[in-house]
């Protein structure tokens, strides 16, 4: 599919709308029509760091969450790839010298010469660096961000264990991948052959995600897959027994004091929030934070927590 790139003023938007068409012979689909417009924006104003480590918001005509592409060029589930220049790191800092030694601002123009006042240009300053529009309509974890949770507790470097791996058309999983860059790693845990073996084609290209194809519910199948503890759970699975899946998961491979994010479905409104929350407290598992994921996704709800033993909740409470 041939690609529009088209320079603006703050950088270059790379248009991959249309068919969704992650890594050959992968991911594929269509998306949502109406989420997103085909171009966020003609002027990108700014890219500032999200709260969020690993996490960017860009300014255009709204803000849009995002992360670097690990993979650069490559789209996942069909989200925009957006290519801003920014200044490397070595100008930054001698331009940030520059202004704590005003003796080097201050020169005699009656002593200087018409070449001693030529600017020298480096046209070498310049880091193109290509950020994956972070789609909350398609990625719970996203929708999540969004709303304002205040810790993922996952970062660069971090290892994650996703529970579900093969859902939200592999957003979540994609972005996670972006956020914790080459020195991290995500578990990606699938019972669905089919979607695994998406997974499979997508950690060819993005090494740090490592496949794992079996039922959650049965995390000794799949226990030497994981030769460490991992710093975060996110589980996303469509159960009621989702509590236990994430407990018995966290015995075997999350840190003490390790997080943990559980996605419940109430479409129904049935009460399962609170029924949930109790299991997992009930599981060691400490709720801190309770986000509705409304408007992304509807009778939706994350919590998140920690991992450490009982008696040691008791004392914090």
């Amino acid at each position: 599919m041939k690609k529009n790139n088209k320079k603006f003023s703050g950088g270059i938007v790379k248009n991959n709308g249309g068919r969704v068409r992650g890594i050959k012979g992968g991911v594929r689909g269509r998306a949502k029509s109406g989420i997103y417009p085909k171009k966020i924006s003609k002027i990108i104003t700014t890219v500032q760091p999200h709260q969020l480590e690993g996490v960017y918001i860009i300014k255009s005509d709204k803000e849009y969450l995002s992360t670097k592409n690990l993979s650069p060029g490559e789209s996942i589930y069909g989200e925009e790839l957006i290519t801003i220049e920014e200044d490397k790191e070595e100008d930054k800092k001698e331009d940030k010298k520059e202004e704590n030694n005003e003796d080097k601002k201050k020169w005699d123009s009656e002593s200087s010469s018409s070449e001693d006042i030529i600017p020298k240009i480096n046209f070498n300053n310049k880091n193109k660096i290509e950020y994956r529009i972070w789609d909350d309509y398609y990625s719970k974890l996203g929708a999540t961000i969004k709303n304002g949770i205040n810790n993922i507790f996952i970062k660069p470097g971090s290892k994650v264990l996703y529970l579900g791996a093969g859902n939200d058309s592999y957003s979540t999983i994609s972005h996670i991948s972006d956020l914790i860059g080459k020195d991290g790693i995500v578990y990606g845990v699938e019972i669905s052959e089919i979607k695994g073996l998406d997974l499979k084609n997508i950690s060819k290209k993005r090494e740090n995600i490592i496949p794992i194809i079996y039922d959650a519910r049965n995390p000794y199948n799949y226990k030497n897959s994981i030769t460490n503890l991992v710093d975060c759970i996110l589980a996303d699975i469509s159960s009621p027994d989702i509590s236990n899946i994430i407990s018995i998961n966290s015995g075997f491979f999350l840190k003490n004091k390790g997080g943990f994010i559980c996605i419940i479905n109430d479409e129904s409104k049935t009460g399962k929030y609170d029924e949930q929350i109790k299991l997992l407290r009930e599981y060691n598992l400490y709720v801190r934070e309770f986000i509705s994921l409304e408007p992304f996704k509807t009778g939706t709800a994350a919590v998140a927590g920690l991992y450490k033993p009982y008696r040691e909740m008791i004392d914090e409470d």
